[in-house]
């Protein structure tokens, strides 16, 4: 990543080495390689998942020096469980807005999985999917201390509960079987929340925990119940949060970018990281193998030559296992 350095990170110890190498030509190279070779394989990626069906995504925040503002973002677009070629991609920028989204996706037309940030409403053809870990998590906050079994908010976790053990005993079944389970057991289920939920709303503070609880799940009700129009789909958007979860872990180490180049090139790097590992490779031997081979490309334009380095491909799999 931009900011993470060898053991031999200070200048004399380079020098010792008689490798003059300083930081700031390390950071450099990766800008440069990135730049090179990493990005347009990037866009192939990025290519190829808007290809797919089913997405899932997220966002989180993060900091880079020569901007203006406090705060930039990091956004995650990754394919779902079931992909045949799973790809995890990274992309940085100033602004968490719907622009940001409509840029990435583009006229995207399948089932995105979301946590319904607002940004992600201004998709014009996507088919929203809303998370109902974000659900339960909303009344499991509302829970007052010492709440008995008979509160509103423990009501409201328990019926989440029940949807997940019903997802969880399907897990092995056929995506059409789950589908005529989801209809015949998940959908009563769903309609029962929904209605307690309209019934739980005339008596509850509105600006609460629980009354934000309730007001979430009334006003994306239709999008929580996308679920329920392919076996394939999920209740969670998990997958995107825990590849989010990788960047916010390194974001601890590194705490920041100097430039928004320097957090670009962090960006794609990771997503070649996070699309090897899903694709059962080393990432280490995967960055090696790359930086080994493009560069004796003849020109990285041709897109049928820059697919033979795609992960799932033969080469990739038999040199970064």
């Amino acid at each position: 990543y931009e900011l993470k350095v060898p053991a031999y990170r200070q200048k004399n110890d380079w020098q010792k080495m008689g490798l003059p190498i300083t930081r700031r030509d390390i950071i450099n190279w990766q800008i440069k390689s990135t730049e090179y070779y990493f990005k347009p394989l990037y866009q192939l990626l990025k290519k190829k998942l808007l290809e797919q069906k089913f997405l899932h995504a997220d966002e989180t925040t993060y900091r880079v020096l020569e901007s203006k503002t406090q705060k930039t973002f990091y956004w995650t677009f990754l394919s779902d469980k079931q992909a045949e070629k799973p790809i995890t991609l990274y992309h940085h920028n100033p602004h968490r807005s719907g622009q940001v989204a409509i840029q990435f996706l583009g006229n995207y037309a399948g089932y995105l999985h979301c946590d319904m940030w607002q940004a992600y409403g201004q998709l014009a053809q996507a088919t929203l999917v809303g998370c109902w870990a974000h659900v339960r998590r909303k009344f499991f906050e509302a829970v007052p201390p010492k709440a008995s079994d008979k509160s509103i908010s423990k009501q409201g976790v328990r019926c989440c509960n029940r949807m997940f053990a019903l997802e969880k005993d399907w897990g092995n079944l056929s995506n059409e079987e789950r589908l005529r389970l989801r209809r015949k057991k998940l959908a009563p289920l769903m309609r029962e929340f929904f209605n307690w939920c309209r019934k739980q709303k005339t008596r509850t503070l509105p600006n609460s925990k629980l009354g934000k609880a309730i007001a979430y799940s009334l006003n994306h009700e239709e999008t929580f119940k996308h679920v329920l129009l392919d076996g394939r789909l999920v209740l969670s958007n998990n997958l995107a949060e825990r590849a989010i979860k990788s960047l916010v872990i390194g974001r601890k180490n590194w705490l920041f970018s100097q430039s928004f180049n320097g957090a670009q090139s962090s960006a794609i790097i990771l997503s070649l990281i996070e699309t090897a590992k899903r694709n059962g490779l080393d990432p280490e031997k995967y960055l090696v193998y790359l930086l080994s081979n493009l560069p004796n490309e003849s020109t990285l334009t041709d897109k049928e030559a820059l697919s033979a380095y795609l992960p799932w491909e033969k080469a990739a799999q038999a040199n970064c296992r």
